[in-house]
């Protein structure tokens, strides 16, 4: 055997020393000190060198392992660069005098290979079956990344239309992300467009305050002055009710006077009448003596006639008859002169009456005057002091408007503030949604077009269909144009009927239904006047009504007014086109695609698609 030994060429005999046994695995023994003293035939082929040339190699020569990532009992160390399947297991000997290292399996270095590649975008999907599905799920999620990526850089650049790569497959996400760019868009387009009619509106308003304020400051001005003449008014009134008070009295006190007066004439014509009355006895007493006074004048002379006779017998008695004759005519020219005195006495007490009896009638006509007018002016004072009350009113309900428009321009003030500072909110919001930037034109976005374009097609054969029943005589046109709204009883929420909702039942579905049957995404069309009256909603929104009102708030929308800020508007407009988005009462987000209708050259209202992007 030594013979045989002797033979073999020291270099084979190393080799055949250094090699160990074959095993799938590919192993390599260093010792202590990191040098390479043993590996098997797998090793020496993944390494790609012969056994004499890594036969007392140090452990750099295995992909560059260094011995100092040695380390504790057991590891494993990757090689540096893009080989994923350049990675050493090591393992410390029980008895301390190396280490055991296992490299991959070639199978498995495969598979190392392609997980590394599954990460690179670009790489060409892996040659290990197991992993394609994985490979593909990886970029498919890449992609969805890089479209994620290019989205999220949009959206930090405030660009708000999407635009998708080229080659982009249709996806449930794609759909959804493109649809909430186009409400987004369109929901800050209508932002920007209230913002602007916002700022354009403010000016006008801040001026209108302004005026309203100055208004009110003349009103607060005019009203003190009023209230100042009201209370010069109300100080004059009380004066001359005071004064008036004064003259009632006065006049009190000469209507009594004027009543004594009028009794003391009364009495004095009585006593004067009296006065006459007993002038007049006495007129007759005179008459008597002025009689007896002529008997006895004529009684003397007969006496001086028989005492002539009787000669110197009746002497005496004649002179006795003389002087009974010259007493006689003294008596009657003193009752002369009595009864002239009585007649002048008599016309004088005559006069007197009557000047009494006048006087009487004036003092008490006097009396009367001054009853009237003392009624009159205490009417007056009543009236003044009415008036008084009046304007002491008139006072109060001035300063309860003096208060109130004190209050109004506070409140003006405020509202001017609130005007700036609403202009100022305008801008800042129009400088807020200016921040986005907006696709120029909605109809590139191709569902907002086909929508437009099914739109004036439609649009077309409505108004034809209702200008043919206006010349047919099926309605006539103070009834198609009608705003008169029949309240239909027993239904939440109302609904009405006119008098041409009859005629659109029979004319509008054939034209607006088949919208419906044409796209998934087209939820309804219908039309609606300028008040938003739907007079005939599509088929499926006019089911039969069955008592539960979230069932028919779906179920049944026709014959309604819609007076939500789409709705009222859809029918109101005479653009070309109106494109709205909004969240419908039942919940759902859409697009209101509308375009007017006019029927023999007349707005009639409007005919509004509504239809979702996602």
């Amino acid at each position: 055997m030594s013979s045989s030994a002797a033979t073999v060429p020291a270099g084979e005999t190393a080799a055949a020393s250094f090699r160990l046994p074959d095993a799938p695995v590919a192993l390599l023994r260093l010792d202590a000190a990191g040098v390479v003293n043993a590996a098997n035939r797998a090793a020496l082929d993944m390494l790609g060198v012969d056994a004499q040339a890594l036969h007392g190699e140090a452990c750099e020569r295995i992909w560059g392992l260094p011995a100092a990532a040695l380390c504790g009992e057991e590891g494993v160390w990757v090689a540096p660069g893009e080989d994923a399947a350049r990675r050493v297991r090591y393992q410390r000997e029980r008895d301390g005098s190396g280490w055991m290292l296992s490299l991959p399996h070639p199978e498995t270095a495969a598979l190392l290979r392609d997980m590394a590649m599954l990460g690179q975008d670009s790489a060409p999907l892996p040659t290990a079956p197991a992993l394609q599905p994985l490979a593909q799920r990886l970029r498919d999620a890449a992609t969805e990344r890089r479209l994620l990526e290019s989205i999220g850089e949009r959206l930090s650049n405030c660009e708000l239309e999407l635009a998708l790569p080229d080659g982009q497959p249709p996806s449930p996400t794609l759909r959804r992300l493109s649809a909430g760019f186009g409400n987004l868009a369109e929901a800050i387009r209508q932002a920007v467009a209230l913002s602007v009619q916002i700022a354009a509106e403010v000016p006008h308003v801040v001026s209108e305050n302004s005026e309203l304020v100055q208004q009110s400051q003349a009103q607060v001005a005019a009203l003190e002055t009023v209230r100042e003449a009201s209370g010069r008014l109300m100080a004059g009134l009380r004066g001359a009710g005071e004064e008036l008070q004064a003259v009632i009295a006065v006049a009190a006190n000469a209507n009594a006077s004027s009543r004594q007066g009028a009794e003391a004439a009364r009495l004095l014509g009585d006593a004067m009448r009296e006065v006459e009355r007993r002038s007049a006895r006495a007129s007759e007493v005179i008459e008597v003596i002025d009689s007896v006074a002529f008997q006895t004048n004529i009684l003397s002379i007969n006496a001086s006639i028989e005492a002539a006779r009787a000669g110197e017998a009746g002497r005496g008695f004649a002179v006795v008859a003389t002087e009974i004759r010259r007493l006689a005519e003294r008596a009657a020219v003193a009752a002369r002169d009595v009864r002239l005195i009585i007649d002048q006495t008599s016309a004088a007490l005559g006069e007197s009456a009557v000047s009494a009896q006048t006087t009487e009638q004036v003092l008490g006509g006097i009396g009367d005057l001054l009853a009237r007018a003392s009624g009159a002016m205490e009417s007056v004072a009543e009236r003044v002091s009415a008036q008084g009350d009046e304007i002491a009113a008139i006072d109060r309900a001035v300063e309860d408007v003096v208060g109130l428009s004190r209050s109004n321009l506070q409140h003006a003030a405020q509202v001017a503030e609130r005007g700036e500072a609403l202009a100022q909110g305008a801008t800042t919001l129009h400088d807020c949604v200016g921040l986005f930037r907006l696709p120029e034109d909605p109809m590139r976005v191709r569902r907002h077009a086909r929508v437009y374009q099914l739109a004036q097609r439609t649009v077309a054969g409505i108004g034809a269909a209702l200008e043919a029943a206006l010349d047919d005589g099926r309605i006539d046109e103070q009834a198609l144009f009608s705003r008169q709204y029949t309240p239909i009883p027993g239904i939440e929420p109302a609904k009405f009927s006119t008098p041409f909702d009859a005629l659109c039942d029979e004319l509008l579905p054939p034209l607006q239904e088949p919208l419906l049957a044409l796209h998934d995404w087209i939820v309804f069309a219908i039309c609606a006047n300028p008040d938003g009256y739907v007079p005939t909603h599509n088929l499926r929104f006019s089911q039969p009504l069955t008592g539960d009102a979230a069932t028919d708030l779906v179920g049944n929308r026709t014959k309604r007014r819609f007076s939500d800020r789409v709705g009222r508007s859809v029918g109101a407009h005479t653009d070309p086109y109106r494109l709205q988005v909004y969240r419908r009462d039942t919940g759902q987000i859409m697009f209101d695609l509308s375009v007017p209708v006019f029927v023999a050259g007349r707005h009639w209202g409007g005919f509004r698609v509504g239809y979702t992007l996602g």
